[in-house]
């Protein structure tokens, strides 16, 4: 259980860096994680943002498998 705790935190702080990232391009245009990773074509950048990408999906599965406050008024 710890285990999945430390993956929920995990994915959470990757989605919430890709959302700030995607909001500076919308906003300003600059993607602060490409001149850090060594452009879009490094291998570096692509893996980051597949992670990116993996932690978004884990997201939206924990957060359909964890009950809702209806969950308890129907026990």
């Amino acid at each position: 259980m710890w285990n999945t705790r430390v993956l929920n935190l995990s994915s959470l702080i990757l989605v919430i860096v890709g959302g700030v990232n995607w909001g500076l391009v919308a906003l300003f245009g600059f993607d602060p994680l490409a001149p850090i990773l060594g452009g879009y074509s490094s291998i570096i950048a692509r893996l980051v943002y597949g992670v990116i990408g993996l932690a978004a999906l884990w997201t939206f599965y924990a957060y359909l498998m964890t009950p809702g406050e209806d969950y308890d008024r129907v026990k």
